[in-house]
Parts: C-alpha cells; sequence; structure tokens
C-alpha cells in the first residue's frame, strides 16, 4: 500500500508539471484535490457508479464553497483572513474526495440491491486520502518548503472530520411516539452531536452533501434520488435508461421497487424542510438567518407540494407509469 500510494503521489505530481513546487497551501490542496479526481474517476468506472461520480463531488463544492461564502463575512468579524483562507482549501478537498471510495455489500438471490454500512465507504476515504497527503507531504519536504505551506496536524484532523461529517445512518429515534420523523428516517448524526467539533468544516461539508433540493431546488434533487436508485439497483438500470421493462424481470416485484423508491425521495424530502432547523443549530443567529434566507431558499412548503405532484406515490400506481417517471426525470 505505501508503495502505491507513494507511485500515485509521484505520478499526480508528473502529470500536473509539479516539478515547479507549490508556493502557495492552495497550490498543495489544489494537487490533492486532482488526485481525488483520477480516484473518483476510477471508482466510477470499476464499480458502475451513477450518483457518487465526479458530478457529484463537485455539486458538494459548489453547495460547500456557496455556504462557506454566505457566512464568511461573519467568520471574518473573529478570524484572520490566512486562517479563512485556509478554511476555504480544506473545505474545497473534503467536498471533493468525500465519496472518493464507495465499499458496497455484494448483493444477494432474494434481495438485488446494492448496500452500505455507514461509516465505512467515508473512514475507507478517509485512510486513503491521508496517506496520499502523509506521502506528498514528505516528498514536498525535501525541498524545505515554508511549513505552511504542507499539511499540518490539525490539517488532517479537519479533514477527517469534514469527510466523515457526512456519514449518513438510520436516525434511532424515528419511528417512536414521541418522534415526527418517519421509521426510515436519513440522518448526519455529526449535525447533531456538538462535541468533539474540530472546525466548521464538517458542518458545512454534511450540510452540502444532503443540500440538493434546499439550495438548488426541485428538478436536481429528484434526478439525484434517481441516480441514487440506479447505483444501488444495477440490475434495474437497463429499465430506466432505456425506459424499457425486460420480461425476465418480475413486474410485481419491479412495481414495488420502483414505489418504495419514489416513496422515499418524497419523504426524504419532507425531513429535508423538517430538519434544517436541527442541522444549523451549531451555527450563531446571525448565520442561521443567512442560511436561512440566502442558502437553504427551496425548502418551503411550495416545493413539496411540487415534489408531491411530480412523484407518484400511490399504492395503486402502475408499473408503466413508475417506469415514466423515472425515465423522464434523468
Amino acid at each position: 500500500m505505501v508503495v502505491q500510494i507513494f507511485l500515485a503521489v509521484w505520478l499526480s505530481m508528473k502529470k500536473n508539471n509539479w516539478e515547479k513546487r507549490p508556493k502557495s497551501f492552495a497550490e498543495t490542496v489544489q494537487l490533492v484535490e486532482n488526485y481525488a479526481v483520477e480516484e473518483i474517476k476510477q471508482e466510477t468506472n470499476k464499480k458502475q457508479l451513477y450518483y457518487h461520480t465526479l458530478s457529484h463531488a463537485l455539486g458538494v463544492k459548489r453547495r460547500a464553497s456557496k455556504i462557506f461564502q454566505s457566512i464568511k463575512p461573519v467568520l471574518a468579524e473573529s478570524t484572520p483572513v490566512a486562517k479563512l483562507d485556509r478554511l476555504e482549501s480544506l473545505i474545497n478537498l473534503c467536498a471533493m474526495a468525500h465519496d472518493m471510495v464507495q465499499c458496497f455489500h455484494s448483493p444477494t438471490e432474494a434481495n438485488k440491491s446494492r448496500k452500505r454500512s455507514p461509516g465505512v465507504s467515508e473512514t475507507a476515504t478517509v485512510n486513503k486520502l491521508i496517506d496520499y497527503i502523509q506521502n506528498l507531504n514528505q516528498q514536498l519536504s525535501i525541498d524545505n518548503l515554508d511549513a505552511s505551506i504542507l499539511f499540518s496536524d490539525l490539517d488532517l484532523k479537519i479533514i477527517r472530520d469534514g469527510i466523515l461529517a457526512t456519514i449518513c445512518d438510520r436516525d434511532p429515534q424515528a419511528g417512536k411516539a414521541s418522534h415526527s420523523f418517519s421509521p426510515y428516517s436519513i440522518y448526519q448524526p455529526y449535525l447533531y452531536n456538538s462535541q468533539h467539533k474540530i472546525s466548521i468544516v464538517g458542518s458545512i461539508i454534511a450540510l452540502a452533501d444532503l443540500g440538493t433540493l434546499g439550495m438548488e431546488g426541485v428538478e436536481n434533487y429528484i434526478q439525484e434520488g434517481i441516480w441514487i436508485f440506479i447505483e444501488d439497483n444495477l440490475d434495474l438500470k437497463e429499465l430506466i435508461l432505456n425506459c424499457d421493462c425486460s420480461p425476465k424481470l418480475d413486474k410485481h416485484i419491479t412495481r414495488t421497487r420502483l414505489l418504495n423508491m419514489t416513496q422515499f425521495i418524497v419523504n426524504l424530502a419532507k425531513e429535508r424542510v423538517a430538519r434544517l432547523e436541527l442541522e444549523i443549530s451549531g451555527f450563531t443567529a446571525s448565520m442561521r438567518e443567512i442560511l436561512r434566507q440566502q442558502v437553504f431558499i427551496y425548502l418551503d412548503a411550495e416545493n413539496i407540494k411540487q415534489i408531491e405532484t411530480i412523484v407518484p406515490t400511490d399504492e395503486n400506481t402502475s408499473l408503466s407509469d413508475l417506469i415514466k417517471f423515472f425515465c423522464l426525470n434523468i
């Protein structure tokens, strides 16, 4: 593994003409981002990914940048410019690399969907990325560069924290009488735990990762849901991509799987609205107001109504109508 990482560092430096050493921390971060991009491309091809692709990474980076830029004036009141610049570089890197490795359980005959265990992919991503960074630091240290250009121990802790913040899991409180969320509620535990947070980076990356509906609207949100479904249900990808139900597929089971996903898409949208105040509670009052008014502008009843109108969820929805919905929204 060490040899492989060392080789990856050398090849990345050569490919990106890094014989001229970086002159700033941002340039060093860019080298690591370039490595992450290549890893994502390889992972996409090797594991037939449709959602956790370069497009998703760029989307999270775009949304994370918007969150950061929106609250930056408030942060600037108490944070030096140099520290803000470094945080911005770390946010960009975490956003690009947060899904760099994807780990699935092999589907069984009884259940053909691919499954993930919470935290496994994120932990594998962190370990691989930090191995690369540590080797890069060693290579750059040979030239006695200014230490500020290299990754510090604190930087590595922030990166680990930022990527692990994107772990999603079932809410253990959901479905209980005192809880308003469904038994299948998806949430990011990091945003509900105020202890042990190293910086604001983790909260920004977590919000950006599940922020498509709130920040970009209904159409992008629905498209993402369908790409997730295809990625996790490769046996149905031809049905959705070609709008054609193979005679080999059990129509009843297929209809049930499609309907379960459409219902999930609607329920998750409602939860995105309901959870916003909980998820931004770790920010200051002035930041929360900015996030409500300027960033998560689509989390309202009007957009939920639009989703409910577009997405078929009735138990009597036909297979053909479900296929039509999936095909028309990718």
